[in-house]
């Protein structure tokens, strides 16, 4: 498996969490790369991609994510009249069972993924019993089930985790007030219900479970997509939205405790946000939930730290790097950003995980 050296630890220091990539020299036509990329699981593979960087894999948005527009649009959240940053956006909370994470990806035509075409592992699913092993679970306590670690490689080492992106882009841009009120007559249902289910458990409980892992700031990419200060953030339906310094993130958000890995992602004209991953608000009511999970990727030199769905940023200030030629938009936890049980490692996983009771899974 891969060489898991790269791990964030809490420290005032935060540059210290930064090193200098290797890049190999084939880039993207690199063969290793390449395997990996598809679906491949060789340990030789996953070693060199520990060791030196293919660029803009990961950790950003795309245009095509960012509804096909080069301005970066942040109203993911679809915020109404009332100017209100609490409306109850609700995902599936139905029952998970044995089985029920696979079933899906066939369902959606990702079946093939459970299948590997090199390396020792025959399947994504001795692969995930490999991982349940791994000294870093046992040592947090071995707090993932099956699915939930499952769910993370799927995240982080197969093409499944656009799909899902895209298809929880476009159901929480809903107006689910207007839904609510009138019916559900043009209502989307979602794609990956499990899916997300489980991933967003997961990754609460590794925020419970591996908090001495977590950097204090994280990195997010915007491919080719520029940000006019002027304009950031103006996306509504009313003027006194343009004021708003809040905006809500309707996904799972990958990022990276290595800067140059989220200012590969963001191409020639990109623009970048710098995230403070710290609590807000004396009785951190205001919080940011997230995990390595580099250590459970065939990309771990990307260093990936990934946030569960629905964060709340708040705009603390836009400035332009001229070293890295680009704007910068640095923000902390927002209003009401992962507040609640759903986000409460004591509450939302269910009979079906190692570390809790009770289901919840509301924003």
């Amino acid at each position: 498996m891969a060489s898991k050296n790269r791990r964030p630890q809490s420290t005032d220091n935060n540059t210290r969490l930064l090193q200098n990539n290797i890049l190999c020299q084939y880039g993207t036509e690199c063969h290793a790369f390449n395997r990996l990329m598809q679906n491949g699981y060789r340990t030789d593979d996953i070693e060199h991609c520990s060791i030196y960087f293919h660029q803009g894999r990961r950790c950003g948005i795309t245009v095509n994510e960012n509804f096909g527009s080069r301005r970066f649009i942040s109203a993911y959240l679809h915020w109404d009249e009332s100017y209100s940053a609490n409306r109850r956006i609700t995902f599936w909370n139905g029952k998970v069972s044995e089985g029920d994470l696979v079933r899906e990806l066939e369902i959606n035509g990702f079946g093939h993924v459970m299948e590997l075409s090199t390396g020792v592992f025959k399947s994504l699913d001795e692969v995930v019993r490999e991982q349940l092993r791994d000294p870093r679970h046992q040592q947090i306590g071995s707090p993932l089930s099956y699915d939930q670690m499952l769910s993370i490689i799927l995240y982080t080492s197969t093409d499944v985790y656009a799909d899902l992106r895209r298809d929880e882009i476009y159901y929480f841009v809903q107006n689910f007030e207007k839904i609510n009120s009138v019916g559900k007559r043009d209502y989307k249902s979602q794609k990956w219900p499990v899916f997300g289910k489980v991933l967003n458990t997961a990754i609460c409980c590794l925020n419970d479970s591996d908090n001495s892992y977590r950097p204090k700031t994280v990195y997010h990419g915007l491919q080719n997509i520029e940000i006019d200060p002027a304009t950031f953030n103006n996306h509504g339906p009313v003027p006194e939205l343009a004021k708003h310094h809040h905006f809500r993130y309707g996904t799972f958000i990958s990022t990276s405790w290595d800067k140059q890995v989220a200012l590969s992602f963001r191409g020639d004209k990109g623009s970048l946000l710098e995230i403070d991953t710290t609590d807000t608000l004396v009785n951190h009511t205001w919080k940011l939930i997230g995990a390595d999970v580099s250590w459970i990727s065939k990309f771990p030199i990307e260093c990936e730290f990934l946030m569960t769905r629905g964060a709340v940023f708040q705009i603390e200030n836009i400035n332009f790097d001229n070293e890295q030629n680009c704007q910068v938009v640095k923000v902390s936890a927002g209003y009401g950003s992962h507040r609640g049980e759903s986000f409460s490692c004591t509450n939302h996983c269910g009979y079906w995980c190692n570390c809790a009771t009770t289901p919840s899974d509301h924003l």
